[in-house]
């Protein structure tokens, strides 16, 4: 009689147990850059749930663009140096800007519902999740529902829905951007963004489409994905490349997709014609550049649109929806799959551009 009651309270723990999940998991793995080109993985506790939080059990995730200063450069120096970041994620509150904050950076993830606290997501969803201030490189995210968004069924792989997030910004972008039907546009700089934005513009109508990069590689997965034609800016002079396909007239359209880039903006007014539109999209370091090309500008009596991020459920929502539907082709841009024990080397080739690399994916899965 009392094996049998000790075998029904093992039972109900072991399903209090399943009920609870993570909440009896104190911590979970992180990881923190904590030099100059430098990522540890190292354990923190797990934030408790709230009402209206999710938390995801992260799959896949992806390093953009915006993480690079985190990783590959000197915060310290610049902090010395008066160049403090402009967006928030460094703190400077002391003298020692190192370690920076942990999870940062990263922010393209999905993954799966392993608890919740909202009746807008069940265990077991397959969802985006939004991390605050890039703070995102753990292996759980705890976020408000109002971060999470669901995904859709799909034949397409979950690396490709992994695009949501930074395609969901080309489509807030879109907002601003001019009918592109039977224009010529140009895409200045080729890396992920870059390659996304000629993929959009094909499908939007653009009649031509020219795609600007150092890297050939790049180049040629731009004509995959979209591009008309493309420049190499190490081997052509690309004010008389453009000039010479439009007939001298320069781009109707111009999107600055480098970031990251000392007064790339400069090379971009140089390539729009008269009463023509900059799209100016690509990430700056920086509050206040010298050396800007402001007169050229003017002259040309061009319209500067700026978009950076994306506020609206809506555009990701969207955004998974084109890439589930196949309505565009995203999949040449994933060259590389590291697993999340990997970190470091998956910083060290998305940042250094190693080995082919457009996007490098995290798998938590492996």
């Amino acid at each position: 009689m009392r094996l049998g009651r000790l075998d029904r309270t093992i039972e109900s723990l072991l399903e209090l147990h399943c009920r609870i999940g993570l909440g009896s998991i104190r911590s979970v793995r992180a990881v923190q850059i904590t030099g100059p080109r430098t990522a540890e993985i190292i354990e923190v506790e797990i934030p408790p749930l709230k009402p209206g939080d999710v938390r995801v059990k992260l799959q896949k995730t992806c390093l953009c663009g915006s993480d690079i200063p985190y990783f590959g450069y000197d915060q310290q120096r610049l902090s010395d140096e008066g160049k403090r970041s402009p967006y928030g994620h460094v703190t400077y509150e002391h003298e020692k800007v190192y370690p920076l904050p942990v999870g940062l950076s990263l922010h393209e993830c999905v993954g799966v519902v392993e608890e919740s606290a909202s009746n807008r997501f069940n265990e077991g969803d397959f969802v985006l999740g939004l991390p605050f201030h890039q703070y995102g490189f753990f292996e759980y995210l705890t976020l408000p529902e109002n971060r999470v968004f669901s995904l859709p069924e799909s034949p397409v792989s979950k690396e490709e829905l992994l695009l949501t997030q930074p395609f969901g910004t080309l489509l807030y972008a879109w907002r601003k951007m001019p009918d592109v039907v039977g224009k010529t546009v140009v895409v200045l700089g080729q890396g992920p963004i870059g390659l996304m934005f000629n993929a959009l513009l094909k499908k939007k109508g653009a009649a031509a489409v020219i795609g600007i990069d150092r890297l050939q590689y790049r180049l040629e997965t731009g004509r995959v994905v979209g591009a008309d034609y493309t420049i190499n800016a190490t081997e052509t002079d690309i004010l008389e490349a453009v000039s010479e396909l439009t007939g001298g007239v320069l781009a109707d359209i111009v999107i600055e997709a480098i970031g990251h880039a000392e007064l790339a903006i400069n090379e971009a007014i140089e390539l729009v014609r008269v009463d023509g539109v900059l799209f100016a999209f690509g990430v700056v370091d920086y509050n206040y550049r010298d050396h800007y090309a402001l007169g050229k500008a003017f002259m040309k009596n061009m319209t500067i649109h700026h978009s950076v991020g994306a506020k609206d459920a809506g555009d990701f929502l969207e955004a998974a929806r084109m890439i589930a539907e196949q309505e565009v082709d995203l999949k040449p841009l994933l060259t590389h799959s590291l697993p999340f024990d990997e970190a470091q080397r998956a910083y060290e080739l998305f940042v250094d551009r190693q080995d082919g690399s457009i996007k490098v994916v995290i798998d938590f899965e492996k």
